[in-house]
Parts: C-alpha cells; structure tokens; sequence
C-alpha cells in the first residue's frame, strides 16, 4: 500500500518556497506530473524520489516515512477492529491522519493499545471467572481456609479459659489454614500472571520488532564493532568457520565440538547446536550445515567479544522486560554476525554486480539463502544504501515468525498474509526460487522473490523442518535485479492481484479469500 509521500513532498516544497513547476524543472519532470505524484496518484522512488529530496533539502527518509508507514498499518489493523468498524475508516484515512496529524495518529494508536490491554484484562477474569475449574477450586479452598481460621481464631477469643492443650491445638490449626491459604492464594496469582502474559498485546518479540524497525535494521556501532573484530583477527575479508573457531579456543577457552548422538553436554536429539556455559563448549551436530556452524560460530564470537556493546544496547526504553531484552541481544548478536560474515562494504558490492543473486551470493559466502537474505535487509547505511527490501519468513501452515517491513507495502504483524503471496507458492518447489509481480489495489506493484528449504534431518523417519523466506521490493528496484529478466517489469501488469490479508483486503470476488472482510462482519 502506497504511504503518503506526495503529501510529504508538497508539504515540503511549500515550506521551502517552492513552486511546482519550480521543483518539477529543478527535477527533470513536468508539472503536471509532479501535481499527480504531490496528490499521492502517481508513485515515486528511486533516483526520482533521491533528487526531490536533494532539491527540497531533506533526508530521503523524510519523504519514504518509513516509521509513518509502520504507523499507517497499526492505523489500518485498528480501523478493523469491532470497536471502530461502524466508522467505516479505512486505508486513506489511515493516510491522510499520519500526514496531517501525525501526532494525532500516534496518540490515536497509543489509546488503541491500551485498550486491547484492557480488553485482555478483563477477558482474562471474566475467563477466569466463568470456565477456569482451577480458580474456582482455589477459591472455595480459600474461601474453605479462612472460615476455619476465622472458626479457631472466634474460639480462642471468646473462650479465655480454654485449656492450654486446646489453646496450642487451635494456635496450630490456625497455622497451618494459614499457610495454606497463603499457598492458594499464591497458586491464584500465578495462574493471573501466567495468563495475563500469554495474553499481552504488546509481546516481548513485538517490542524487539519496533526496536529493529525503529533503527531501520542499520546498526552502525555493530558493523564497526565486526570491523575491528576482524581487524584483531588480522583479517579483512568475510569470517569463515575455521577463523571463528580458532578465535573462540584461543580468546576465549571455547571448544567446538561436533558428534552426531546426543551426550550430557548435548541433551536435545533434536537439538542442531547449543552451547554449554559451564563447559565452555559450543556443539553442533555432525549433519549441521557448514552455514550454520559458520554463523553460530561467529554469533557466539560477537557475543563474547562485545558482550558489553550488547548489554549497553538493549539497555533501552524501548524493551520493557526482561524476555524482551534477552530476544533484543540475540537478535543484535545476530547482526553481528551478519556482519562478520558479509563485510559491509564489499557486499554491497557483490550484491549489486550480481544483480543482487541470492543462490549466487549465497554460494561465493558459503552461507544459507536466509543468512543472504537477512543481510540485504540490513544495507541501510546513509549514502551507501543497497536495494530497500521487506523480509518475511514463514512455516509451512502460514504463520509469519519472522518480518521487516517495506515502506508502502501493508504486511499483517502477525498470522497469515495473502495465500497468492510468494511465500507460499515457494513450498510448492523447495529449494528453487519463485518470484512473482504482485499488484495491490492501489495500483502499487512489487516483486516478491521466496524460496523454501528444510533443514537437515538427522536420520531416516525424521520430519523435515520446512520454512519459506521472501524479499519484496518496489517494482521501481526490480530492475536492479537478476529476478527481472524476461519479466519485462516496465509497464507490466501484475503476475498476481493480490492482498494484504484476507481480513484486510478489499477486494469483493476473490476466490482465495479465507474470511471475510473485517468491514462486512456482523
């Protein structure tokens, strides 16, 4: 879905004193053309969005608003909600308030979440009060506990003569009611607590989410920490497994170890790696991927070499638990080590002489189509940008485990996005590339690029851990990429009509639609 960038550029430009046909000369295009795009009709990025920002004096992240965009979708989910659907808001309005009122838009969002916090409360004890046979079995312990403490605690009182034997009988009875109400009462509050945590709104992997996105997945003081790593190592080039390997022994007294059974230090038979604390062993299993011993390797070096960088970082406001800021450091310890193994600069490089080919990258890297994947995600650097892709991954059954958004493209948080995308197209032929021109109601188009794979199974009757990761770009990049040959991309119509969702998507005659729009439910 296409953010209001138009809006950005006229509010720009009348700030700047500028006319029309002032920025449009100054540009290269016409008036009128740039009137079509200031009114969100026409899209525009690339070299063309580069020299209006150029011209208009302003960051080009500015004018993409790709925080405004992860705003817009909250907007859109919350439009679909039973709560607001009788005002019958959708997708421009979402538009129109984030690039008019942003700070409306943002407190609007704010208040949203707030409610499905307080909504979850309550359907937690109203849950709880109706259907739990534990709490109401708790409560008439409790209720059981307190009348015979209330029963020997009256007897005590109004009996002052009560013989001593009596007297310590009921001072121990009172005790030990005592004790055990305590007991329930703490059982009662856990079960509260569990609950109320599996139904947060805000989870901990959604608040590292915002931390990514917050920071454009581009960590500056994580790629010039892995410089200096590999400096230290007195290498320049990618990290390789051997390099890790002898760095973790020798820096670091850590082993690595491979077998193929399970042993003390290696509990899990269908554990692929781990890493054992008090051993300061890191294991892998012998049908581990050399990718994967690569990147663990190098995850665990980073982890170790610049523990206190990771600490420091997850520090943030941002993460408000602590589940949270242990997903954050792996997460950030995972960047490290995409940084480790693909050096900035050069591959960038690589990326764009191969017209950004992720088997062929992924191959001269001797890593997986996902460890490319998540590294092109990552060139956001100012000035020295690769192609801005969105990420998804998912399981074979739909659900999204993994994403980063693309500015203009609506993808659902969380669930299932639209069954004609890509990704799962991709399952359909494991371990080859699909690719696919999606068009969106809006006019917007992109290219989707998916590929499945499993991972390793350990022996004959093992289930295959099936999974998809797709890249999606603006059809304006397609063209920088190998995936465009004999498409013929420039003024094409779209391989596949396609949707966010089914709950989001506006389109009446879909055969694929798995529920109904959220606008037409009762």
């Amino acid at each position: 879905m296409r953010a209001p960038i138009g809006m950005r550029i006229r509010n720009q430009r009348k700030s700047a004193g500028l006319t029309q046909a002032g920025l449009a000369r100054a540009v290269n295009i016409s008036a009128s053309y740039l009137n079509l795009i200031e009114s969100n009709k026409r899209h525009v990025g690339g070299v063309l969005l580069q020299k209006i920002a150029e011209q208009l004096g302003v960051d080009l992240l500015d004018l993409t608003g790709e925080s405004e965009q992860r705003l817009i979708s909250e907007l859109q989910e919350a439009f679909v909600d039973p709560l607001l659907t009788p005002l019958k808001l959708g997708l421009e309005d979402a538009h129109r308030l984030v690039a008019q009122f942003p700070e409306g838009a943002r407190a609007l969002h704010t208040c949203f979440r707030g409610y499905l916090d307080a909504e979850a409360a309550l359907h937690l004890v109203s849950n709880r009060l109706k259907s739990d046979p534990l709490f109401s079995k708790l409560l008439h312990q409790m209720l059981s506990q307190i009348t015979a403490v209330r029963s020997a605690a009256e007897i005590l009182k109004n009996m002052p003569d009560i013989p001593a034997d009596a007297r310590r009988s009921f001072s121990t009875s009172i005790y030990s009611e005592s004790v055990a109400l305590s007991d329930a009462a703490r059982t009662l509050i856990a079960r509260f607590d569990q609950e109320a945590e599996k139904r947060a709104t805000v989870t901990p992997a959604r608040e590292v989410n915002d931390l990514i996105i917050g920071e454009n997945n581009f960590f500056p003081d994580l790629e010039a920490e892995a410089d200096r790593m590999r400096s230290n190592i007195g290498i320049s080039g990618p990290l390789n497994e051997d390099q890790a390997i002898r760095s973790l022994r020798s820096d670091f007294g850590v082993q690595v170890q491979t077998s193929s059974e399970a042993t003390p230090t290696q509990p899990r038979r269908d554990a692929l790696f781990g890493y054992d604390e008090q051993e300061r062993q890191l294991w892998f299993k012998s049908y581990a991927s050399r990718a994967t011993l690569r990147f663990q390797a190098a995850k665990k070096l980073g982890e170790l070499s610049a523990g206190d960088l990771l600490s420091g970082m997850v520090a943030d406001g941002r993460l408000s638990s602590p589940e949270a800021r242990e997903m954050a450091r792996g997460a950030l310890a995972s960047y490290l080590a995409g940084a480790l193994m693909f050096p900035y600069d050069s591959f960038l490089v690589d990326a764009e002489k191969s017209s950004y080919d992720l088997d062929l990258l992924a191959h001269r890297y001797g890593a997986s189509f996902e460890q490319v994947a998540h590294r092109l995600v990552t060139l956001r650097k100012r000035g020295a940008e690769g192609i801005p892709f969105g990420f998804l991954r998912a399981d074979p059954a739909g659900y999204l485990s993994k994403q980063f958004p693309l500015p203009g493209l609506l993808m659902p948080n969380s669930g299932h996005a639209c069954p004609l995308w890509a990704i799962y197209g991709a399952f359909r032929n494991p371990e080859t590339v699909t690719r696919q021109v999606a068009g969106f109601t809006d006019g917007s188009q992109y290219l989707f690029v998916a590929k499945a794979s499993a991972k390793r199974i350990a022996a004959f009757g093992d289930q295959p851990v099936l999974y998809a990761v797709m890249l999606a770009c603006d059809i304006v990049h397609a063209d920088k990429t190998v995936y465009a040959r004999n498409l013929g991309v420039a003024g094409t119509s779209a391989d596949t009509e396609v949707g966010p969702s089914c709950r989001l998507c506006v389109r009446q005659n879909c055969a694929h639609r798995q529920e109904p729009m959220a606008s037409t439910r009762n």
